[in-house]
């Protein structure tokens, strides 16, 4: 740059009259991709050759690197710095920048009030409003200070957004031309990214504690009650008749952990019975359903439940533990086969707080005999409880959040788009004037300000500051979800090798029957940063402490709190960053342990260790599997191995999975005493890439007893690429294979391929039109299929012919108004803003299926219906509604002779539900039924589905079971959005 009576008119070149010297300063490059500084200032001497050309106020030169520079020095990027005053202390060999400082380099921009070279000590000194932006890429921080000699520097209170998936370009732009042009098009490219550093610091916003609803951890709760002869899914739907026997009783309530709206507590019960004469069941007496005579007995339980604060006023918790009967009751002993003293104890609760200390309580109390874990009971019996409790105590909430100084250049009021609105009276007595003299902003807020107002009126009052926020970002998309996800009941790996034959028909969201799954997919690649100390030593970034958030908006409502934080390349030239521990902190408020070590980049890599899973059709229940790390195969392929316990299998010491050896695999499954085979499992994945074909194998073993080898073992895989045909372009192309592949056919139920081997070829695509979105697919298989006969338990061996086609349409009749774009409006509950809509969606599909033997079925279907979607989501209760009405008839000609592709439902009508019922809580059902009154099967459920989430804009946690085919589970994801802006810093200050 060129320095002349105190203006800066040119680049790189600065030449200081008076002092009789010329700086060149180049450096700040982005050392090891993570955007590092280092650099060098030489002297007149070393630039002679240089300064001759640089002869020209009005045509300013480039120093060419290739002059006086050695070859290690050629490397080192040019340095454009602009400022409003500037100055060189001879003496100390100080060269200073001051006033709206801005230096260019390698493609990013560095602003600050002030900065400072020192040539002998070859360091670089950074203060206030120090901004660095690089493409997607920001970093500011109060003060940079870096040493190019020792390669170590420090950064103190660090905010900064992270974009893993274009970190290695933003920080590795280089220069296209030793020129001026080249200079300034890297500017307006930097310039033109998602961030921008030209709106000032972003400032953290200091708001009011989180209020303290609930400091009671001890509860005293008086039950009554009634028993209920439905089975346990059937009393939350209130299904059943009320039996003649009653409970009272009294707990004991202790809550041992806490965080924010979740607790943890331990809990004891004691409950009198008085049954008097009722039914009986046709068990264990000698006169089937002979009315069983009055008996009075006591219960007491002992467990630890989990309750969730979903509203100040409103909980929700899960007990489980056990139940102890002084006496075997009649109705369990009669009802069932088995029957024990002793059982697993489950219950649901609802609260609702009358005052801080008293609440009126509903539950259901349920006692099991938890899949046959206890003695082989099966079921047990159920009542509904009312109760009236009393919390008294108190106990120190957990404070998740860490001590952070606001940035300086920091004032109160530069972080609301709206201050004069808040009434909230800010200190700015000692607002700062003098850059090299600032101080950090003390915070204005605090816990003693608001210990007189009434809970109610802090969350009133934090919620009115939170929407005055400058938030800083633009433009929001959701483009992926780091799901965590485990599947109970038929195994996850299990996926109808015929299922791709089934695309089309219009079925409601609420009915996708989930296919595969893996315990952690998808990733997270934008996150925003906040520490308060990064050190830099040698091309390493590190943290003692460091926060990442997911979410674009401030106060975050998830982010992970990492500790020992290294960020460095990879082998491979990968920007990733480790950590030695890890919580999760939602809402501010509850931490959850997560990764004891883990790994930020942009493709995730993540273990997946210990499991818990339930398989009754091949596992006998529960057991216990571990992911081992992924053995590498050569270059081209891996082998993933999760060896399993049978835990339950081993309890009960018999196994109820298979066939008599040697009988048809059809033939009914017999009970056998367990081997020592029996008591393992064993499911195995190879993945890789042979000739550009993704090659994927399965193999899912429940035991290695030799004599039930073969009918506990199931294999499958496949091999796909897209292939360029001729007239149809890109085609999709699977070659697969399968033994004893487990699927579902509609009201069919449940039935295996006993194998399988063939190919599929598949192209689809999608247009627009007006309101109208479409989407196609069309597809042809050929392969050789042995499985059960449709009307018999034999098995038939046919090969297999079928064309299919299927077109989806869906027409946008009418569009409301969405909410306000605000996080706590359209963006309070929910990843995208919801839109009230009426959507008409419709399909016509067509299938022909020729089979070996000359029989041929011939297909074509049509189904149609609305989806009508009313609210914003954005309130407290009931201000989201998604109603989907599907209807559909098949005509048919012919007959398949298998079962597992056999077209049976021909008249169907699905209906999907969803609704918001208070603050996050949205229950989501689907129902598909066989209207066809020829059918068999009319009236019969064809798929079902529930699903109970609590939803947030940054993360969502979800209980699913679908009783159709008895698979449940349960789900969290964490969003990753892309977003223009800054942001502002989301850890909290005030508390």
């Amino acid at each position: 740059m060129w320095f002349e009576h105190g203006k800066i008119t040119g680049l790189c070149s600065c030449f200081l009259p008076g002092f009789g010297r010329q700086i060149w300063v180049l450096g700040l490059i982005a050392t090891g991709g993570m955007g590092l500084i280092s650099g060098r200032l030489y002297a007149d001497s070393d630039f002679q050759k240089a300064e001759e050309s640089s002869n020209s106020l009005q045509e300013p030169s480039i120093f060419n690197p290739e002059i006086g520079i050695s070859e290690e020095d050629k490397r080192v990027k040019y340095l454009k710095i602009q400022s409003d005053r500037q100055r060189f202390l001879d003496e100390e060999s100080l060269y200073i920048a001051e006033g709206n400082v801005k230096a260019f380099f390698n493609g990013g921009i560095l602003r600050a009030d002030r900065i400072e070279f020192n040539s002998a000590l070859n360091t670089l000194f950074a203060l206030g409003s120090v901004r660095f932006q690089s493409g997607a890429q920001y970093f500011q921080a109060s003060s940079l200070n870096y040493s190019f000699e020792d390669k170590k520097g420090e950064l103190k209170d660090v905010y900064g957004v992270l974009d893993l998936a274009s970190v290695n370009t933003d920080f590795k732009l280089p220069l296209k031309s030793n020129s001026l042009k080249g200079l300034e098009s890297q500017n307006e490219k930097s310039q033109s990214t998602l961030v921008s550093i030209d709106d000032g610091l972003a400032c953290p916003p200091e708001l009011p504690p989180i209020p303290d609803w609930h400091p009671h951890p001890w509860a005293l709760t008086a039950w009554g009650g009634q028993m209920t002869d439905a089975n346990f899914g059937k009393t939350f739907f209130f299904k059943g008749d009320l039996r003649n026997e009653y409970l009272a009783g009294i707990s004991l309530q202790k809550r041992i952990y806490r965080a924010g709206p979740f607790a943890l507590e331990l809990e004891a019960d004691l409950f009198s019975h008085e049954a008097n004469e009722q039914a009986g069941g046709k068990y264990n007496q000698e006169v089937p359903f002979a009315d069983t005579p009055a008996q009075d007995f006591a219960e007491a339980v002992l467990g630890i439940g989990a309750r969730i604060w979903l509203r100040p006023w409103l909980s929700l918790a899960v007990l489980e533990g056990l139940s102890y009967n002084t006496k075997n009751s009649n109705y369990e002993r009669t009802f069932r086969k088995k029957y024990t003293k002793l059982l697993n104890y489950l219950s649901f609760e609802v609260e609702g707080s009358i005052n801080e200390k008293l609440s009126l309580v509903g539950r259901v109390h349920h006692r099991s005999g938890a899949f046959g874990f206890y003695n082989g009971t099966k079921e047990g019996s159920n009542a509904y409880l009312l109760g009236l409790r009393y919390r008294w105590g108190k106990d120190q909430s957990y404070k998740a959040n860490i001590e952070l100084n606001s940035p300086v250049g920091c004032t109160a009021s530069d972080i609301y788009s709206d201050s004069d609105n808040i009434d909230i009276k800010y200190n700015t007595e000692n607002n700062i004037t003098k850059t090299e003299d600032k101080k950090n902003l003390e915070s204005v807020l605090s816990e003693d300000r608001y210990s007189n107002l009434s809970l109610t009126s802090v969350e009133a009052l934090r919620n009115k500051i939170i929407s005055k926020i400058d938030q800083r970002v633009s433009n929001i998309q959701l483009r992926d979800k780091l799901t965590i996800e485990r599947r109970f009941g038929v195994p996850s790996s299990m996926r109808n090798v015929n299922e791709k034959n089934k695309f089309g028909g219009t079925r409601v969201l609420q009915l996708y029957r989930a296919g595969r799954t893996k315990l952690l997919s998808g990733s997270i690649s934008h996150w925003r940063v906040q520490a308060a100390k990064v050190f830099i030593e040698d091309g390493i970034w590190k943290a003692d402490r460091m926060s990442f958030s997911n979410d674009p908006f401030t106060p975050s409502q998830s982010r992970v709190e990492a500790f020992d934080v290294v960020a460095k390349e990879d082998e491979n030239g990968e920007i990733f960053i480790e950590t030695s521990s890890n919580h999760l902190i939602l809402e501010d408020r509850l931490p959850i342990p997560i990764f004891r070590k883990h790994r930020f980049k942009h493709e995730e890599e993540v273990e997946n260790r210990w499991l818990v899973g339930i398989d009754i059709k091949d596992r006998d229940g529960v057991y216990i599997g571990r992911n081992l790390k992924p053995i590498q195969l050569g270059s081209d392929y891996e082998i993933s191995l999760q060896p399993q316990l049978l835990i339950q299998r081993a309890y009960n010491n018999k196994t109820n999975s298979y066939v008599e050896p040697g009988q048809s695999t059809y033939s009914n499954k017999v009970s056998q005493t367990i081997e020592h085979g029996d008591l393992f499992g064993l499911k195995a994945e190879v993945q890789g890439k042979t000739w550009d074909w993704d090659v994927d194998l399965n193999a899912d073993i429940s035991t290695f007893n030799s004599k039930n080898l073969l009918e506990g073992s199931r294999y499958w895989g496949s091999a796909k690429k897209p292939l360029e045909i001729p007239f149809l372009g890109s085609v999709f192309t699977r070659l697969f294979g399968a033994y004893r592949y487990r699927t579902w056919n509609g009201s069919l139920g449940q039935t295996d391929i006993y194998t399988a081997y063939g190919t599929l070829l598949e192209k689809q695509g999608d247009w627009s039109w007006r309101k109208t979105t479409n989407n196609y697919l069309f597809r042809a298989g050929l392969g050789s299929y042995q499985a059960k006969k449709y009307r018999s338990n034999n098995l038939q061996d046919l090969w297999r012919v079928n064309l299919f086609g299927s077109v989806n349409s869906s027409y946008q009749i009418w569009r409301g108004i969405t909410g306000s774009m605000s996080p706590n409006a359209a963006y309070r509950y929910n990843s995208k803003p919801v839109i009230p809509s009426l959507i008409w969606n419709s399909n016509i599909n067509s299938s022909i299926a020729s089979y070996g033997n000359g029989n041929s079925q011939k297909t074509v279907t049509f189904t149609s219906g609305p989806s009508l979607t009313l609210g914003s989501f954005s309130r407290s209760y009931l201000d989201y509604t998604k109603l989907s009405i599907t209807g559909g008839a098949t005509y048919k000609s012919g007959e398949s002779p298998f079962a597992f592709d056999q077209v049976i439902d021909l008249r169907t009508i699905g209906i999907g539900f969803e609704q918001q019922i208070v603050g996050p809580i949205v229950l989501k059902s689907g129902l598909e039924f066989n209207i066809d009154p020829s059918s068999k099967y009319y009236g019969e459920t064809v798929n079902s589905n529930i699903e109970l989430s609590w939803q947030r804009r940054s993360y969502d946690a979800s209980l699913y079971y679908n009783p159709y085919s008895g698979v449940g589970g349960v789900r969290f994801r964490l969003n990753d959005f892309n977003f223009g802006g800054t942001g502002v810093p989301f850890v909290p200050y005030s508390n």
